[in-house]
């Protein structure tokens, strides 16, 4: 990326030249770079990576903001890191393999969740936080069910759990109906 100034004899410069460069503003900053086609090829791996992303997500973004996740989370946060990625980074370590994304510990996870005793507490809570279920129309198709995030939500604290201390030391697969609403209470 080249740093110009006054960028064709102006003061300053936006938008592209035919299909060949671009000038837009960048950190105070009046730049020019080589235009590149925008793409999405909604690659498999890709469809895994944005519906973990999109789980994780809808959970952070209905965790209330006096809530004991919350708090938690954000007196927590290292400097420089959002409390929401904090707390996101949790799950998504869940979901890494050898330093990349991996669709079989994603699908675990999915089948950890199908699988635990109580799912019917994880959906009715969620549901009640305002989560919904959803699919991506490529990658991992199948329905993400509201309860998997409010479940990826307890698998993010418990992750995180060395930093926030003994709300979240129990694994989310052991958790009995008690600690699922526990969290749940966590949350609001």
């Amino acid at each position: 990326m080249a740093t110009v100034d006054g960028p064709l004899f102006s003061l300053e410069a936006r938008g592209k030249v035919g299909d060949a460069v671009v000038f837009f503003p960048w950190k105070g900053r009046h730049v020019v770079r080589q235009w590149l086609k925008p793409t999405n090829p909604e690659s498999s791996l890709q469809g895994y990576v944005r519906a973990a992303l999109k789980a994780i997500g809808k959970q952070i973004d209905k965790i209330g903001l006096s809530s004991l996740l919350y708090t938690a989370a954000l007196d927590k946060s290292p400097a420089g890191l959002n409390w929401n990625a904090f707390h996101a980074q949790g799950f998504l370590a869940q979901c890494i393999v050898s330093d990349h994304f991996s669709t079989t510990a994603f699908t675990n996870l999915i089948n950890e969740y199908s699988t635990h005793s109580h799912t019917t507490a994880w959906n009715v809570l969620a549901t009640s936080l305002g989560l919904a279920d959803y699919a991506m129309g490529y990658g991992y198709t199948n329905t993400i069910q509201a309860g998997f995030q409010l479940y990826a939500g307890a698998i993010a604290a418990y992750q995180n759990a060395e930093n926030w201390g003994a709300a979240y030391t129990l694994a989310p697969a052991s958790f009995a109906a008690s600690d699922v609403t526990g969290f749940y209470s966590g949350c609001i």
